[in-house]
């Protein structure tokens, strides 16, 4: 025979509904007498929401460079990092660093990838800091270098084209050498990828670069014997006068040990490769810039390093953006591994906020497990007092008829106190007052039979 179960036995499933019914209802009880508090905490949501508005674009468009070089790389990396957050990184191509600075001055672009030195047209353009070093390379044939000046004035030399970091860049450095590019009747105007292939095939000289080692452009040289590597010892020069060079070296062998490439060691000035956004870019993006800066120089390890690493802000040509700043002062988001990075980036700006309206609610919250409590310990002081008024008219009753107005009333007070919400640990007030009522009952029925007899007597 199946063993019936124990009356008393625990039912743990069924006092966890209980107490989560319990809770509900504690709770509407109290949104319906603190409506005031919780509408304003409501409206300081809202507010929170919309001043901070946590949800950032799904589709951004970022200027990289031409093919092949250190902004297109970049630029490719950053769109398969977003890609798996969710976010469509569109692809401008462009002539370079300058031009990508046109495009986000008039607005085509919400971010590019410039280099360090070269300034904006218009307010409310940041930098997102530097990610990796981008040398001034000059690769030459190896006849013909014995003079250098006689070289950069006679042979023929690719510059780039207007509108490209390079071309850019060895405008500045000549200028410091009182030298115009119009004047220099034997530099050449070509895309970097059509002025490497002229200088494989003999067509060209020499050819100048701004790129760093992960460039297409300067791996498809590097490995060619007939092609050298400028040193210029002029470089810690460029350094003292212009701020956002530095000078960055390939040690001899460095590139390759068989044979030595370089065959010496040879310094060059650097300038950097830079994130620019508009001012009004969704915060959450701009922070997905910084951790995709971050994690991607980790994943592939720069050739040229700073102490410190990239990314960083080191200069100063944009003024840094304030997310930027947040990023490089107290580093990723506590939570970022743990949660979305548009949230990562929400809490990351509101958390002053979130922990001062937590201030505030947390009292209400405090609250509202005792309001199940209080609901049924008014409600039980409201019935005592129903009771004892109907004890009192019992007691000034004259006639059965009075008495029985006292007997419905009573019975009314049983109905009601039966509908009661009983909260858990309350039971035994419930059970108390019920019996109570049974007392006053009793009397109701004593006080009838004395009524009864003395109408009798009568």
């Amino acid at each position: 025979m199946k063993n019936k179960k124990d009356l008393l036995h625990p039912d743990h499933l069924a006092h966890v509904k209980e107490i989560a019914q319990d809770e509900l209802r504690a709770i509407r009880i109290m949104l319906l007498n603190q409506w005031q508090w919780v509408l304003l905490s409501l409206f300081g949501l809202i507010v929170l929401l919309f001043f901070f508005n946590p949800l950032p674009p799904s589709r951004i468009t970022l200027a990289s460079g031409q093919a092949n070089s250190s902004l297109e790389v970049w630029a490719k990396r950053y769109q398969a990092y977003f890609r798996e957050a969710g976010v469509e990184l569109e692809l401008l191509p462009t002539k370079g660093a300058k031009e990508n600075i046109e495009l986000l001055d008039n607005q085509k672009v919400h971010a590019a990838l410039s280099q360090g030195g070269m300034s904006v047209h218009r307010e409310g353009i940041h930098s997102l800091g530097s990610v990796g070093y981008m040398p001034l390379w000059l690769f030459y044939r190896s006849n013909g270098f014995d003079d250098p000046n006689e070289f950069l004035s006679k042979k023929k030399i690719s510059i780039n084209v207007p509108g490209s970091g390079t071309y850019s860049l060895v405008e500045t450095i000549l200028a410091q050498h009182e030298l115009i590019i119009a004047k220099q009747e034997n530099f050449v105007e070509l895309p970097s990828t059509q002025s490497v292939k002229a200088l494989l095939a003999g067509k060209l000289d020499a050819v100048a670069l701004v790129a760093g080692m992960e460039s297409g452009n300067v791996e498809s040289i590097l490995h060619d014997s007939s092609i050298k590597i400028y040193d210029f010892g002029l470089a810690r020069a460029y350094e003292k006068h212009l701020d956002y060079i530095e000078v960055v070296s390939v040690p001899r062998g460095a590139i390759d040990m068989k044979p030595a490439i370089p065959e010496k060691n040879v310094e060059m000035p650097a300038t950097t490769a830079v994130v620019l956004v508009d001012a009004d870019l969704h915060p959450a993006i701009q922070y997905l810039f910084l951790k995709a800066s971050k994690e991607l120089n980790k994943d592939y390890k720069p050739f040229f390093n700073r102490p410190g690493g990239f990314p960083a802000y080191i200069d100063p040509t944009v003024p840094e953006s304030e997310i930027a700043e947040r990023f490089y002062e107290h580093g990723l988001f506590p939570l970022d591994r743990f949660v979305p990075f548009w949230l990562a980036s929400f809490l990351d700006r509101a958390w002053f906020y979130l922990v001062a309206g937590f201030a505030v609610v947390y009292p209400l919250m405090r609250i509202s497990p005792q309001y199940r409590l209080v609901d049924f310990k008014l409600s039980l002081d409201r019935a005592y007092a129903v009771l004892k008024a109907i004890e009192k008219a019992i007691v000034k009753s004259q006639t059965v008829f009075e008495l029985e107005a006292q007997a419905d009333a009573l019975n009314e007070l049983i109905h009601s106190t039966k509908k009661l919400w009983v909260p858990n640990g309350c039971k035994e007030s419930y059970f108390q007052l019920m019996q109570n009522i049974g007392i006053v009952d009793e009397e109701i029925n004593k006080k009838r039979e004395e009524l009864t007899k003395a109408a009798d007597f009568v």
